[in-house]
């Protein structure tokens, strides 16, 4: 623990040259840009592509900064990925390059950025927005679970919006398969749980079972971290802590789930979290959620929504257009 601890420091404080990332990128195409976001083994620079005349987000890594193991395993992992994942709500990718000092993912640029940067922007958010991108979020997870990955590192700043404010799910670094390569071209999903022991993610968004640092089914590790985002969007901070100490975050995590008294959201939201902060064995899967009463009063509301126009438009008056046209009709 230590020794990776000191690490991540070391990659922390390292940063890609410049210079030959530029020179580099220029000769595919590429005009680069500003950074548009920095994590331990990566940094993320907007680009301009010349070939499609369009702005992309290119994710470098430095084989230096990151160390051998991560390039090893998290890279290959990432790469297979983003080459058999395809869904509206996780991010496009283009293309690859490696060279012998970096590796460069180039992706399609989220205009409206991550929701870590919309959370700081504007506090916290309505809950019927909350529960749009929720959805949006609910979505990519269980066609990547169908598809037999699990993603291992949710959190606000892998979630970005594009200029649709459509949510977009990125960086897969940490992904892992829930079989192997035979039964999930056979479809056949097997009958005990693929359990994790990789310990990967934010200890923020991490469940009670990774906490222990025992194999984990990432599956339902997801939904928990799932849940952290959708209380960040709600209330605007953590619903536990971001403490790294392990002792001290399970012991937060045992008492409960709290809200705080300022911000009012819906009791069917608040039974929701209740139900996805619980153990492992009694955590709601996606297919649960999306049937809760939480998600079923949006579909209430969306067709009060139509209701409402629909009338609006037929009580609304004739225009003088039209008025002209029903005179001239009932003249012929």
């Amino acid at each position: 623990m230590a020794e990776a601890q000191t690490r991540l420091d070391e990659a922390l404080q390292e940063k890609p040259r410049t210079s030959d990332t530029v020179s580099t990128l220029a000769k595919y195409g590429y005009i680069v840009g500003d950074i548009i976001g920095q994590g331990a083994y990566a940094t993320v620079k907007k680009a301009y592509w010349k070939k499609k005349r369009a702005t992309v987000a290119v994710k470098i890594m430095s084989i230096a900064q990151a160390g051998t193991s991560f390039i090893e395993k998290c890279v290959p992992r990432e790469l297979e990925v983003i080459h058999k994942l395809q869904h509206e709500n996780i991010i496009h990718f283009y293309e690859y390059i490696e060279t012998t000092m970096r590796f460069y993912i180039i992706m399609r640029y989220a205009e409206n950025g991550s929701l870590l940067n919309l959370i700081r922007k504007e506090g916290r958010l309505a809950e019927a927005r909350a529960r749009r991108y929720y959805r949006e979020l609910l979505d990519a997870l269980q066609y990547m679970h169908s598809r037999g990955y699990a993603h291992r590192d949710i959190k606000l700043e892998n979630l970005v919006l594009d200029g649709s404010d459509r949510l977009k799910l990125i960086d897969f670094g940490f992904a892992c398969r829930l079989r192997d390569e035979d039964s999930a071209s056979s479809g056949n999903i097997p009958q005990q749980p693929h359990l994790s022991e990789t310990f990967c993610g934010s200890h923020a968004y991490a469940s009670p079972e990774i906490l222990r640092f025992k194999p984990y089914d990432p599956v339902p590790a997801d939904i928990w971290a799932s849940g952290v985002v959708l209380y960040s969007l709600l209330f605007g901070q953590l619903p536990f802590s971001n403490k790294r100490n392990v002792r001290e975050m399970l012991k937060i995590i045992a008492r409960g789930v709290q809200f705080p008294s300022t911000v009012r959201v819906s009791q069917e939201v608040k039974y929701l979290l209740k139900q996805i902060f619980v153990p492992v064995g009694q955590r709601l899967t996606g297919a649960l959620i999306r049937r809760s009463l939480w998600f079923f009063i949006e579909l209430i509301e969306e067709e009060v929504a139509r209701a409402s126009q629909d009338q609006e438009f037929q009580a609304r008056p004739a225009r003088a257009s039209d008025q002209v046209k029903r005179q001239k009709l009932n003249k012929d």
